[in-house]
């Protein structure tokens, strides 16, 4: 088994929801390999203060050039509270980077009003008002080669 080593590269905050007890958090961790300096697995974590809200993630691959069809994308649902996600770093990652988003409001395809929505076509639905948002690199740590 390898030896893993935690690196937060990233930990993010985002704005305030008016009337909340407390406010929206989203923080990334990237959990890199400690051999290769390589990252491993991508942890999201934070705290929703709304009753429900959906986790957007997108991750793309090194050279992708289309970054709808050429993503991995997925939501999941949130409820309030605090909520953890962890993402493997794949070999087809390195080198490529994510978006994470946490969004407000879910719109089913047949409530949809735009002339053209990619993400309806493809999922049955699309989300909206952005609450937070975040994007990062899966690079090499230097040191590591």
């Amino acid at each position: 088994m390898k030896k893993q080593i935690l690196i937060i590269l990233l930990v993010l905050l985002a704005g305030t929801v008016v009337g909340a007890e407390r406010t929206i958090e989203l923080k990334a961790e990237i959990v890199v390999n400690a051999d290769t300096g390589w990252p491993s697995r991508l942890i999201i974590s934070g705290f929703n203060p709304n009753n429900e809200a959906w986790l957007g993630m997108s991750l793309y691959p090194f050279g992708m050039t289309d970054p709808i069809v050429g993503g991995r994308h997925s939501f999941v649902e949130l409820k309030k509270g605090k909520f953890r996600h962890e993402i493997i770093v794949d070999q087809a990652l390195l080198g490529g980077s994510f978006e994470i988003g946490l969004w407000g409001k879910r719109v089913s395809k047949v409530d949809c009003t735009l002339d053209y929505c990619y993400w309806c076509k493809m999922h049955g639905y699309h989300v909206e008002e952005s609450l937070a948002y975040k994007s990062g690199l899966f690079t090499q740590l230097n040191g590591y080669k």
